[in-house]
């Protein structure tokens, strides 16, 4: 769905980035819900959402906020890793580790995966 008003969208998504970056995350929801609701395509509005579930600790929805952000663009490296991150809060480590193989096959210079991945490797022979 395009939006009727893009501007009007933008406005939504602004004021939830405030609202996160003050650690509002219920109001940071609350505005990228409507930039959504106005573009149902609204990758980044997904993504920060998906940011906001997490600092909620409601993992699965943000599990499925970062899986839309994947399904509008595929080829999002940084997707794939903070799903990834997500997975492994759950402890499942398997579906985390997977997560962050994608990520390093779209972008193998990203450090920060590698790294987090071995990590996740240690957890789970922990475990």
């Amino acid at each position: 769905m395009s939006p009727d008003n893009p501007e009007l969208e933008k406005e939504y998504h602004n004021l939830a980035n405030d609202y996160y970056k003050l650690g509002d995350y219920e109001k940071a929801i609350e505005h990228y819900t409507k930039a959504i609701e106005l573009n149902s395509e609204l990758m980044e509005s997904y993504f920060n959402r998906g940011l906001a579930y997490t600092r909620l600790q409601e993992f699965e929805k943000a599990i499925e906020d970062h899986s839309k952000v994947i399904e509008l663009q595929p080829d999002l490296a940084e997707a794939y890793y903070t799903r990834g991150l997500i997975y492994e809060y759950l402890r499942n480590y398997d579906l985390a580790i997977k997560d962050y193989d994608k990520a390093m096959e779209l972008n193998p210079n990203y450090e920060e995966v590698k790294n987090q991945r071995k990590i996740c490797l240690s957890k789970k022979r922990n475990n």
